[in-house]
């Protein structure tokens, strides 16, 4: 259970830290066009990351009930 956990909070920081090079991007001089196409390729990833990342560690999916 603890080593399921660990690796768990793992990949919660794993995906933490991509968010984070994600923001830190934005302050690279380049066209705005480029920064928002770099976010769109790359957020739906991360927010399908980041739910099953929680749902691993709470043990339930909030979203499963939403109306799509």
């Amino acid at each position: 259970m603890v080593d399921h956990m660990n690796e768990r909070h793992e990949d919660l920081g794993r995906i933490i830290d991509d968010i984070d090079s994600l923001a830190h991007a934005l302050t690279i001089p380049l066209p705005p066009e480029m920064h928002i196409v770099a976010l769109r390729d790359a957020l739906p990833a991360k927010v399908s990351a980041l739910k099953a990342a929680f749902v691993g560690i709470a043990g339930y999916d909030p979203w499963s009930t939403l109306p799509r």
